[in-house]
């Protein structure tokens, strides 16, 4: 009777962390990375390469996409974070805001600043939270567009492969997989529990 009672907990217990961690409700995604589409008013548009860049950047309206990320298994998005890198070329007193969206929604953004027209690699990391935004066309997408025209003379930026996004869900969608264990572990409970009786 105390082996199999000590099984069936065991059985649950299973069954309960096996659904905790694969309804886990944190996504990454790679962003900006390889085959990104990017867009430059004054330096054409195209997808970013393996280990390269965008066009330098230095106009309002410019920017980076990602594809949009399905099988995330996440019902809605409340946060999220982020680590990538901009190639800075920025000078003369000057700085860009660059918006990071999520959906068409801006969530948050981030300035680059002047660095000399140093011409390096600066990373930027960061985190922000916001209401629920939920699913577009059956996952998100993400984007960062500049919000001001740097002077003639004041610089540019450029997007890098490599960056990686988080996404953090406010409900997260299990998958057909735990719902098939947990349903089994139910009717195992359910067959020991009935033989007992």
């Amino acid at each position: 009777m105390n082996k199999q009672l000590l099984r069936l907990g065991l059985l649950l217990t299973v069954c309960l962390l096996t659904a905790a961690f694969a309804g886990a409700d944190d996504a990454m995604v790679p962003f900006p990375t390889a085959g990104d589409y990017y867009c430059s008013a004054t330096n054409g548009c195209g997808n970013l390469t393996s280990g390269g860049q965008t066009a330098y950047m230095w106009t309002q309206g410019d920017y980076i996409v990602s594809s949009n990320f399905t099988g995330t298994g996440l019902g809605s998005v409340t946060g999220l974070s982020y680590d990538f890198q901009v190639l800075d070329v920025i000078g003369g007193g000057n700085s860009e805001t660059v918006n990071i969206m999520l959906n068409n929604n801006v969530v948050g953004n981030f300035v680059v600043p002047d660095c000399g027209y140093c011409g390096q690699a600066m990373e930027f990391t960061g985190s922000f939270n916001f209401g629920a935004i939920g699913p577009e066309g059956g996952g998100y997408t993400l984007e960062m567009e500049l919000t001001n025209t740097l002077p003639g003379g004041g610089g540019s930026i450029a997007f890098m492969d490599g960056g990686e996004f988080t996404l953090s869900g406010g409900g997260a969608t299990p998958e057909p997989g735990t719902i098939l264990l947990f349903g089994t572990g139910a009717l195992g409970l359910a067959g020991l529990l009935r033989r007992k009786m």
